[in-house]
């Protein structure tokens, strides 16, 4: 049974890769339901849809594809965003410290375009009478940060005389925009008002099939906590969920956008929809608001636009550091990257970040291997007599479990004395998978001489070769099985891991090899001072 537990250990781990994949397809959130492909009144919302009675102006903010306008333009240190004056809508957000790819001349990431892939974030508000404004003026049509703050306002009226400011509010160092929109009612009667936030887009166009990550829609709420909603979800039915504080999202690999509403006297209700041309929109909007004749109004929300940098993110909103997707071991990675953080401001290299933490990992574990090896260096060493014993009782299985049984016991061998430490670590390895699949940090980050991206692969395969390579050495101290088929398989498993992680990010091959290398210090010095 020892014999085989690398070939276990290896087949358990590519399963768990496959269940915490799939996993993260399914969408943690339960309540959807059916509706009408309008908003109720937000009075009646807490109902089901059904029981809803709906009129045209409580209609959700209106979603269609945005034509020719006018832009402003807003370029800060971090950002590079687009406005436009029709709604006040951010078409474009130019991350202006990351680039596509990692090469002289790539273009820098553009996580909001309404050109190519028509994600857009909208912060608007709406009247039950009043209609929306047809358009906003700005005194300037570009504007650039030239201090730690800039501000930028654009205006409007309705025909009742309503002034309406949207004021950009951007700040240095950072991709979180807060958005302030002012009501005057200039008008001799009583007005509501309600505000919404929008994000819509379509389906990741440029991802990795090797390596799943979730792009899709998300909220966070006080009572659910952090829920998916995905594509497929949304168009197989809208969702319609009542809250008192929350934030929406739409997630890919190391980038995501998120709204998160101020107002929090008011209540707001979360909804989904699907939109022509393959896009889906999650909205947010508040109840409304009365304001009486000489009156205003405030309403306020901040807009994330940029990558998952856990620094960056955790403090903006609770629940926000969720959108770093380390799915269902999110307890153990968490803190696993919150020390590889702590060791790359040690190194300053993540590589070298990578390998601390490998041979943390490795320290933390000693005990628990060096069981597990001393119970491989023992069955090694019984090898010979098994295989006498398989040879003497090859027409007789329950003959020959039963001489190895009393072998086993003779020698005080336990089979499986080496299976749970190795099955015990695999969770914690699974996690650190994760963490660097994950991790924005790591992303165009540096190693060594030919590895100058360790969130790409390897592009000469050397770490995978060399993995490949430690992972048979690693066998050859190992017991080999005594199954025929299953010395095939087990040969056959660092040719088939070696082509596996060649397409892998170079930082999890990294640490992968890394451990194999300790793997085979531990327990060659177990196996010499065993004489086996």
């Amino acid at each position: 049974m020892n014999s085989r537990l690398f070939l276990y250990s290896a087949l358990f781990f590519v399963l768990i890769l496959i269940y915490d994949a799939w996993e993260q397809t399914s969408p943690t959130s339960q309540i959807v339901d059916q509706q009408p492909s309008s908003i109720p009144a937000t009075e009646n919302a807490s109902k089901k849809p059904s029981e809803n009675n709906h009129r045209k102006e409580q209609d959700a903010p209106s979603t269609e594809a945005l034509e020719a306008e006018d832009f402003i333009t807003i370029t800060t240190d971090t950002l590079k965003v687009k406005v436009s004056l029709k709604d006040g809508s951010i078409v474009s957000s130019e991350l202006l410290n990351f680039k596509k790819e990692f090469k002289a001349g790539s273009e820098n990431i553009f996580l909001l375009n309404n050109k190519s892939e028509e994600y857009i974030a909208r912060a608007d508000i709406q009247s039950k009478t009043e209609k929306q404004p047809i358009s906003y003026s700005s005194n300037k049509t570009e504007y650039i940060m030239d201090g730690d703050s800039l501000n930028v306002t654009i205006k409007s009226k309705t025909k009742n005389n309503i002034n309406i400011e949207k004021k950009y509010i951007f700040n240095k160092s950072s991709h979180l925009i807060n958005v302030e929109q002012k009501i005057k009612n200039n008008s001799n009667s009583n007005v509501e008002w309600r505000q919404f936030n929008t994000l819509h887009r379509g389906p990741e166009l440029n991802g990795n099939t090797m390596l799943y990550t979730y792009t899709g829609a998300a909220y966070y709420d006080d009572e659910t906590k952090f829920n998916k909603i995905t594509f497929e979800d949304i168009e197989e039915s809208n969702f319609l969920y009542k809250t008192a504080s929350s934030w929406i999202g739409m997630i890919q690999h190391y980038f995501f956008t998120a709204w998160i509403p101020g107002n929090n006297n008011l209540k707001q209700t979360i909804y989904t929809r699907k939109l022509n041309n393959e896009t889906y929109l999650i909205g947010i909007v508040t109840d409304y608001l009365l304001v009486g004749p000489g009156e205003s109004a405030i309403f306020n929300s901040r807009l994330y636009a940029g990558p998952k940098t856990v620094s960056e993110i955790s403090h903006i909103a609770p629940g926000i550091d969720l959108t770093v997707d380390y799915g269902v071991l999110t307890f153990l990675a968490a803190p696993l990257f919150w020390v590889l953080d702590k060791l790359h401001y040690i190194s300053g290299n993540w590589g070298w970040a990578i390998i601390l933490l490998t041979i943390l990992i490795k320290i933390l574990f000693f005990k628990l291997s060096e069981t597990s090896y001393k119970s491989m260096a023992k069955m090694k060493k019984l090898t010979p007599r098994m295989n006498a014993l398989k040879e003497r009782y090859a027409d007789d299985k329950k003959k020959f479990s039963e001489a190895l049984m009393k072998v086993y016991k003779e020698e005080k061998v336990n089979p499986l004395g080496g299976c749970l430490p190795i099955l015990i670590q695999i969770p914690v390895f699974i996690a650190l998978y994760w963490v660097i699949i994950e991790s924005v940090e790591m992303r165009h980050a540096p190693f060594l001489a030919w590895i100058n991206d360790l969130s790409s692969q390897d592009p000469y395969y050397v770490l995978p070769v060399l993995m490949g390579v430690s992972m048979y050495i690693q066998q050859k101290l190992n017991p080999p099985p005594t199954d025929p088929m299953q010395q095939k398989i087990f040969l056959a498993l660092p040719f088939v891991f070696t082509a596996l992680f060649a397409t892998f990010p170079s930082g999890l091959v990294l640490y992968w090899f890394v451990n194999n290398i300790l793997s085979i210090t531990q327990q060659y010095v177990i196996n010499k001072r065993l004489a086996v």
